[in-house]
C-alpha cells in the first residue's frame, strides 16, 4: 500500500466510567456507522448488533479475512494477549476505521506496546481512523493522548481520572466532576471545546463550551 504523508490524523479518544455512553456515542459516528472498512477490538462483545459485522475469535482468521476482502466490517472477540497482532493486522489492511474498546486492559501508562504504537503513530499515513475507548484514561498509554485529534470525555467516578483528563483537555476539573450521566465534554487538537449529551436516538445535543 502506498502511504500518503498529507493525510491528517483522525484519532479520537473516548473516555468515561461505565454507563457514560461511550460505546453508544462511538456507534453513532459516521466514520463507524457508515464505514465500508471497519475493524473492532470487541473484547466485551458490545458490537454484535452492528449491521453486517462479521465476528472472529482468532487473530489468524481475522487477518486472513482482512487480506482477502477489500471491504467489510469485522470484529475480534478473542483473548487479550493478541492485541499486538490485531493492531498489526489493522495496520497492514489500512484505509479503515479501527475501534479499540477497553484500551486500559491492553496498554499501560508507559510506552505504547508493539503494534499499537505503530498503529497510532503511523496509521495516519495509511488512512486509518482510530477510536480508542477506555474507562480508565490514567491507566492507558500516553501515546494515544499525545496524538489525539479529538478527546471525548464522559462522566468519571475516579478522582485520579478526573484530574488526569482535566490536564489533558485543559478544562477545569470542576466541569468534569459536574458531568451527569450521558453528558460529555470534548476538546480538539485546535483548542476547540464543546459540551453535549449522548442520546440513543442519535439526535445531536452538542454546543461550544463556554
Amino acid at each position: 500500500m502506498r502511504i500518503d504523508t498529507t493525510k491528517e490524523a483522525k484519532i479520537t479518544v473516548v473516555t468515561g466510567s461505565s454507563g457514560s455512553g461511550k460505546s453508544a456515542w462511538v456507534k453513532q459516528q459516521d466514520e463507524v456507522k457508515k464505514a465500508s472498512r471497519l475493524v473492532v477490538w470487541d473484547i466485551d462483545d458490545e458490537y454484535a448488533q452492528v449491521p453486517q459485522i462479521k465476528t472472529y475469535t482468532t487473530i489468524s482468521a481475522l487477518a486472513a479475512a482482512l487480506a482477502k476482502n477489500k471491504k467489510g466490517r469485522f470484529r475480534y472477540v478473542g483473548g487479550f494477549s493478541h492485541f499486538g497482532n490485531f493492531c498489526r493486522a489493522v495496520f497492514a489492511w489500512g484505509n479503515c476505521t479501527a475501534v479499540i474498546e477497553e484500551l486500559a486492559d491492553v496498554t499501560s501508562p508507559g510506552k505504547a506496546p508493539d503494534g499499537w504504537g505503530q498503529l497510532v503513530r503511523r496509521g495516519r499515513k495509511r488512512g486509518i481512523t482510530i477510536y480508542a475507548v477506555t474507562q480508565r484514561p490514567a491507566e492507558s498509554d500516553k501515546t494515544i493522548m499525545g496524538n489525539a485529534s479529538l478527546i471525548h470525555c464522559g462522566r468519571m467516578q475516579k478522582q485520579t481520572d478526573q484530574k488526569y483528563m482535566s490536564g489533558e483537555m485543559n478544562i477545569h476539573i470542576e466541569k468534569i466532576q459536574a458531568l451527569k450521566p450521558l453528558e460529555y465534554l470534548e476538546t480538539t487538537n485546535l483548542g476547540e471545546k464543546y459540551t453535549g449529551k449522548v442520546t440513543f436516538t442519535g439526535r445531536k445535543v452538542h454546543k461550544p463550551l463556554t
